[in-house]
């Protein structure tokens, strides 16, 4: 059985998976206002937040299966990750696969699986 999951299910996923390890996050949300003008920063992942351990800054974007991060999002994780933080990018690339792409202080970024509440370094075949 299929188990698509909508970008809202994803967040909860994270936001779950997270605050379990002792981080403070929260759903960001960046949308426009339909008649006003944005005024917002373009790119801030959907998830924000602080490691309670160490103190620095993560975030997380998440993308449903179709949906693919903007350079202002790829940018926004890349530079955080350079600067020290924690940016991840959480993908449903098919159905029952979930990956979450972790960047590292290079800007450069290692692909992790998710599977059943855990996050697991993809099997090699």
């Amino acid at each position: 059985m299929a188990t698509y999951k909508t970008a809202s299910d994803l967040t909860k996923m994270m936001l779950d998976y997270l605050r379990e390890r002792g981080n403070e996050v929260w759903r960001n949300n960046n949308l426009a206002v339909k008649g006003r003008a944005f005024i917002g920063k373009k790119g801030v992942p959907d998830i924000i937040g602080y490691s309670k351990k160490y103190g620095h800054f993560m975030a997380c974007e998440i993308k449903a299966i179709g949906d693919k991060a903007s350079p202002e999002q790829m940018s926004f994780l890349i530079n955080l990750a350079m600067c020290g933080g924690t940016a991840m990018l959480c993908q449903q690339l098919r159905d029952e696969q979930i990956i979450v792409k972790i960047f590292n202080q290079d800007g450069e970024s290692k692909d992790w699986e998710f599977a059943e509440g855990e996050l697991r370094q993809p099997q090699k075949g």
